[in-house]
């Protein structure tokens, strides 16, 4: 069977191949990180027997900033107790109260604090793998000058207010709801909205597909602390913008869902189309000049994310985070009231800190709250320990 292969030898669908970039990868701190795509790319052939080791070398190869993910999962293992504010669900005695920034394990090459712990030092990659070859590798996405747009592929029925699929656009007069499906139909509308080119029909940019049967598309921005994450929807239904301190799983990554396959000709990034950065700008995804007024942020369409939960558990999460996505007015009461809540069953161990931290970060930015904003986040934090402290008993009263 004949296939087409890049100019870098590795085949369209395939993986990263098992390679091994010299010692002298380049190498950039957060602040500078070298814009991936610009090097010249060293060839690898495509083989079972990549590891997530030799993917996590080659990327920082590239410029990228890497971490490890969790044997088989998509988040970032838990670092040390005093970097931990909860353990088993519960307040942690041994926390040290910290500022991230000022946080000496991530100085002295740690796993701890998630994304804010990845690197392009080779040495602390081989480190980190060595110690578990089955870590997966997370990108993060602001120190790689990187915005990636995540599209879903969530079959669910699509919003009752059409206009929510791509919150601030004019709709066309005749648009079918039901042609909507996921991410990709939304991206494709706004697409022929804005008379742009698909994005998704011949990528030509790096295009992953995730083993939910979604889309990831990579591109490549001048500055990546610009840019903001969003995780609900700010631009338009089922698509989620990973950016800033945010991060993506690589391509060749296997969890137990399956694999993080290449569908793209390249594996480079291209530059983020002007058009579409002007998008994300317009919902406020992208950081104003100092001293310059935030862009009002439209009402994102809002889904409850599954974390893990089934049962009451997950009826309980789905109407606690649905309460703070549709909050019109007190938004900071209802935050603490659902994170309290949320927080009581993170005690109980049925629902896990990190993941709960950040369903509610995404609820509140759907109800127009900024995800970077400090007294949201202490808000959350704070509520969820206060709940975990008092951990709900199953068959009691929600």
């Amino acid at each position: 069977m004949s296939h087409t292969r890049d100019t870098d030898g590795l085949r369209r669908g395939e993986t990263f191949g098992h390679i091994t970039p010299t010692q002298n990868a380049p190498r950039s701190s957060p602040d500078q990180g070298i814009s991936p795509g610009r090097q010249q790319q060293k060839s690898f052939p495509g083989s079972a027997r990549s590891t997530h080791h030799s993917i996590a070398r080659w990327l920082i190869a590239q410029g990228y900033h890497v971490h490890p993910l969790v044997p088989g999962g998509k988040f970032p293992p838990a670092g040390c107790l005093p970097c931990r504010k909860l353990a088993d669900g519960k307040p942690n005695p041994q926390y040290v109260p910290h500022e991230i920034s000022d946080c000496s394990c991530i100085a002295a090459g740690g796993i701890c604090h998630g994304v804010r712990a990845a690197t392009s030092d080779p040495a602390t990659v081989d480190r980190w793998w060595a110690e578990n070859p089955r870590y997966g590798v997370g990108v993060a996405t602001g120190p790689s000058n990187l915005v990636v747009v995540d599209l879903d592929c969530h079959r669910a029925d699509p919003p009752e207010d059409i206009t929510t699929f791509l919150p601030g656009v004019t709709l066309p007069e005749d648009l079918v709801p039901a042609s909507i499906w996921h991410g990709e139909d939304t991206l494709a509308l706004l697409c022929e909205i804005r008379r742009a080119e698909l994005l998704t029909l011949c990528p030509t940019t790096l295009a992953i597909e995730t083993p939910s049967g979604g889309k990831h598309l990579w591109y490549r921005v001048a500055d990546g602390r610009e840019w903001r994450p969003n995780g609900m929807g700010a631009l338009g239904w089922q698509v989620d913008i990973r950016a800033g301190w945010s991060y993506a799983v690589a391509p060749g990554v296997t969890t137990s869902a399956g694999t993080y396959t290449r569908i793209s000709d390249t594996h480079t990034p291209e530059q983020l189309p002007t058009w579409l950065a002007a998008e994300l700008t317009r919902v406020g995804l992208r950081k104003p000049p100092a001293g310059a007024p935030a862009p009002r942020r439209p009402r994102a369409a809002w889904r409850s994310p599954d974390i893990g939960s089934r049962g009451y558990v997950a009826a309980a999460v789905s109407r606690e985070l649905d309460a703070v996505a549709s909050c019109r007015s007190g938004i900071s009461d209802q935050l603490t009231k659902s994170a309290f809540s949320l927080g009581q069953l993170v005690g109980a161990g049925l629902l896990d800190s990190g993941a709960v931290h950040q369903a509610l970060t995404d609820a509140a930015a759907a109800a127009g709250v900024d995800p970077g904003e400090s007294k949201a986040q202490s808000t959350i934090s704070r509520s969820i320990e206060a709940g975990a402290s008092k951990p709900r008993r199953i068959g009691a009263q929600a």
